[in-house]
């Protein structure tokens, strides 16, 4: 048979906030028009995705409204079927469980040669008769961004896909384009105080608690600190009560949403992840093109990206006292934060710059 080469793709995402799922779509969007391939996306009516992609040249954005339950829409599936074959499409990219349902019956319906299901979060997919379906004979291809989120992928069900199905295609992060932003520090140094960073939607998931808990065992030891946490979302009255609770809210500042990511690495002396698990962290990615050390928790993909003790420093799940250890750590020691944050760039380049992922990337399409 001769070798599939995508053409026209299509990336498919219904979500309507910004997360590390839609910025995936963004940047492989742009990166595969760059490449020369006609690009199209699909996108939730009013989403972030959409916004920052219209008006980009060289792709064409199709915003249509689209739900959880839109698989089970005649007329939804028969309008994404009618997009697919007037486009042509021969590749469709889909990153969200919702989307394969719907996006996946449709493009199988319409005849797209290559179905894509990009899996970015390392949850379990159920043993249910759908997923088999979906997984089984709708699905060309599966790519996964950590060998976590494959293991969790076929942890309820081994054979839900063939293995040779399967590809590992990590997170790409444009170095270049990321070290061209501005750099000038979002927050004012006060002081000779570490300052300790923290990004992520305010939500369980991301464990900010253990981050603060981790702070109040930093202040009782005497450690002159600041932390910045960016990001909101449902937790986050909760996460303000429990600073003041804890004692901690003198020196925790709730930042809300930061645009400009690389000013508030530019602030810091330590990232912190408190995240319970991750697909891939983008901000870890951000971090090291910062020259950043990074304290996480030895969760999900987080060993993959963070080297222990080369990069940074990762404590066990959910272990506060372990979390501020390492906070200490590298907050009493200037030279390993300079170490680390040197290697991790270096790290950085050479296994997730998107120019070699999107090697990969399209590689994994073939």
């Amino acid at each position: 048979m001769p070798k599939f080469k995508p053409r026209t793709i299509c990336f498919l995402n219904s979500n309507r906030p910004w997360g590390g799922g839609e910025k995936f779509n963004h940047d492989f969007a742009l990166l595969c028009r760059d490449a020369g391939l006609t690009v199209h996306v699909v996108a939730n009516t009013g989403s972030v995705l959409a916004q920052r992609l219209r008006g980009q040249p060289g792709l064409t954005l199709h915003e249509i409204r689209l739900g959880n339950l839109s698989f089970l829409n005649p007329f939804k599936l028969l309008a994404l079927r009618s997009l697919f074959r007037k486009e042509r499409i021969d590749t469709l990219v889909m990153a969200l469980p919702a989307d394969l349902k719907a996006g996946g019956l449709a493009a199988r319906w319409a005849g797209v040669p290559r179905i894509v299901y990009r899996r970015g979060i390392a949850v379990p997919v159920r043993d249910t008769a759908l997923n088999r379906l979906l997984y089984g004979r709708i699905l060309h291809r599966l790519i996964v961004n950590s060998l976590d989120t494959k293991r969790c992928v076929l942890s309820a069900n081994g054979k839900l896909i063939p293995e040779d199905r399967i590809r590992l295609v990590y997170n790409g992060f444009d170095v270049k384009a990321y070290d061209a932003l501005p750099d000038e520090p979002l927050v004012t140094r006060r002081g000779q105080e570490i300052i300790i960073g923290n990004a992520g939607r305010l939500t369980p998931q991301k464990g900010q608690r253990y981050l603060l808990e981790a702070a109040r065992r930093l202040k009782d030891r005497g450690l002159e600190f600041r932390l910045l946490i960016a990001g909101t979302g449902e937790s986050e009255n909760e996460l303000k009560a429990e600073a003041v609770r804890l004692g901690v809210d003198d020196v925790t500042e709730f930042l809300g949403f930061v645009e400009e990511m690389k000013r508030f690495h530019a602030s810091l002396d330590i990232f912190a992840l408190s995240s319970l698990w991750e697909g891939f962290g983008y901000v870890l990615a951000e971090a090291m093109a910062s020259e950043r050390p990074v304290a996480a928790f030895a969760v999900s993909s987080n060993p993959e990206v963070v080297e222990q003790e080369s990069t940074g420093l990762l404590a066990p799940p959910g272990d506060a006292t372990a979390l501020a250890d390492a906070l200490e750590t590298l907050a009493r020691d200037p030279a390993l934060r300079a170490d680390m944050g040197r290697k991790g760039r270096e790290r950085l380049l050479e296994r997730f710059d998107t120019r070699n992922v999107l090697a990969q990337f399209l590689k994994a399409l073939e």
